[in-house]
């Protein structure tokens, strides 16, 4: 077992490697290893090879479906993917039954105090998938939001499958505050909904006349642009992530956010149930502006913090992966993390990163599960972590606490 400083975050590229079955000497490490593919992850072919199943199912706005749903503690999001491992008996007769008929089922999650299923789920279409030695292997994409009407009974088909009744919820069209006001022979001169918030202002001369006639300042329509959130939210953002990651389009955006931000349980789901990408924005870009830790879930030992948040994937910093026993976690990758201990010997078995070693990790001081520490001799970065969310709580700082960490 091996550890790390309780003062400081472990940034050293193969530190405690002495402990470990594929230690390096200084030579190597100063060696410059191969890019890491971040597609590879996206693809999770740990899972094996598995069967293309075609199809690409939208359902209507307020349709109301029967589907198989599936309870997990993460959460998967619009154009995010869930990869899946059924090795019950009960739970892969039951998927595979309902796959002959329909390759879509619903993902849904505890509400905020965890004893019931929350209201709100999302619809994931199976894209791949195989079934052998008695396993089922699948990857799902999220499609659309639903909501399960609480008038029809929740079936209960054993293990984490439900049948369930969803009506499928809608994404407004976007629209600008004073569209109704604009005389139509102007429509195509001066256009009122601008994709781009630099594209408004260049055009402001027009719209200070068009909002001269509304009684209240032009700030308070401009605020309430999509263009404008969008705007302000990718300049919050670029602290942490590579701009050329970050989406541009305001309903992908508001659901990256989601999947990518460290946000705590009830956040998300505050979240998930709004009904417009303006709505989600508004609230993401008030939840910016506080620094947040991300801390054992048992001991509340600080781990890391949201800013050493690093994207391995093409997903983003935060992914769903699965491991052989079917347990799926939500996953975010780190520079550096502090205060954990490295149980048992490095494996490649399974390995989320192909290419890269993985340790177990556990808390200093309480030995709980925070993830896992991942190394290579030949790939750079060389070493990083990938925390747990289900072992982790993510705490907010107030405006001063944040001030002094910086």
């Amino acid at each position: 077992m091996s550890d790390t400083s309780d003062d400081d975050y472990s940034d050293d590229p193969l530190d405690a490697d002495i402990h470990q079955s594929n230690s390096t000497n200084e030579e190597d490490e100063q060696q410059e290893g191969e890019t890491f593919d971040t597609d590879l992850p996206t693809a999770h072919k740990y899972l094996g090879k598995l069967n293309t199943v075609s199809g690409y199912t939208i359902f209507d706005d307020g349709e109301v479906i029967e589907l198989l749903a599936i309870h997990t503690k993460t959460l998967v999001f619009p154009g995010f993917t869930l990869p899946l491992v059924m090795n019950t008996q009960l739970e892969q007769s039951t998927m595979d039954s309902f796959l002959k008929k329909c390759n879509i089922f619903v993902l849904v999650c505890a509400d905020e105090m965890g004893s019931r299923l929350y209201k709100y789920g999302v619809t994931m279409e199976v894209f791949e998938s195989v079934s052998q030695n008695d396993t089922l292997y699948l990857k799902a994409k999220g499609r659309q939001r639903c909501k399960i009407l609480p008038t029809k009974e929740i079936q209960h088909l054993g293990g984490r499958l439900q049948k369930v009744t969803v009506k499928i919820l809608a994404e407004p069209a976007f629209t600008s505050p004073i569209a109704c006001t604009q005389l139509l022979s102007l429509c195509s001169r001066r256009p009122h909904l601008f994709a781009n918030y630099k594209d408004l202002l260049r055009s402001y001369k027009y719209r200070r006349y068009h909002l001269a006639q509304f009684p209240c300042a032009s700030w308070v329509y401009d605020r309430n642009e999509v263009s404008f959130y969008v705007e302000h939210m990718l300049k919050q953002l670029v602290r942490f992530y590579l701009k050329e990651n970050i989406p541009l389009d305001p309903v992908t955006l508001s659901y990256w956010f989601i999947q990518n931000f460290q946000l705590c349980h009830e956040e998300r789901l505050h979240l998930m149930k709004l009904d417009s990408a303006l709505e989600r924005l508004k609230v993401e870009l008030r939840l910016l502006e506080r620094e947040r830790l991300l801390c054992c879930i048992l001991c509340k030992t600080e781990i890391t913090r949201q800013s050493q948040v690093f994207a391995m994937s093409k997903d983003g910093v935060q992914s769903n992966y699965c491991n052989p026993g079917g347990h799926v976690y939500e996953t975010v990758t780190v520079v550096k993390a502090k205060n954990f201990n490295l149980v048992g010997n490095p494996s490649k078995e399974f390995s989320w990163f192909p290419g890269y070693w993985w340790t177990i990790m556990q808390c200093r001081l309480c030995q709980g599960h925070i993830g896992w520490r991942f190394s290579s001799n030949h790939l750079q970065p060389r070493t990083f972590y990938g925390l747990a969310k289900s072992g982790l709580e993510i705490r907010i700082l107030a405006k001063n606490q944040s001030n002094e960490l910086d």
